[in-house]
């Protein structure tokens, strides 16, 4: 089981947040990957292209796709814990999860993939890292019934 996290930006050094992402990523018992890639600085358009164009470098190699975006479908644990089980129960072997940069995601990912969300509330995407690490350690915990989710 292989499960890489693509996202657009790159946490600051000694960030607090990407202290709690590894803490998560350490404690989830199979291999993590933060794919941090270029994001870029110009008006909103050709910026999602650009960055559409990065992410196309990296994707073709994923049994499946999750992307995060506001106007994704809202999970409850439980039920992501449940599409997580049967994912890898279907054979599964690598996940992707995309985050986009402040900007977003292209219509093309938000469109082509299961798009989950966090809510209708538009969240810092270093923050919506942090939140997708722990939602994975908690699905795992579920699926091996373990109490961590109460």
């Amino acid at each position: 089981m292989k499960i890489d996290i693509l996202c657009l930006g790159k946490f600051k050094k000694n960030q607090p947040l990407e202290k709690i992402f590894d803490f998560y990523a350490r404690r989830i018992q199979t291999k993590i990957k933060l794919i941090e890639l270029k994001t870029f600085n110009f008006e909103k358009k050709k910026k999602i292209l650009l960055e559409k164009n990065e992410i196309l470098k990296h994707i073709n190699k994923y049994d499946h796709i999750f992307t995060l975006d506001r106007g994704g479908e809202g999970l409850t644990s439980i039920e992501f814990a449940k599409i997580m089980n049967r994912k890898m129960n279907e054979g599964v072997k690598s996940f992707c999860f995309l985050v986009g940069s402040d900007v977003g995601l292209d219509k093309h990912f938000v469109n082509s993939y299961d798009t989950l969300s966090f809510g209708k509330q538009t969240w810092p995407h270093l923050l919506v890292r942090v939140m997708l690490i722990e939602q994975i350690y908690r699905a795992f915990e579920i699926i091996a019934g373990t109490s961590y989710h109460k």
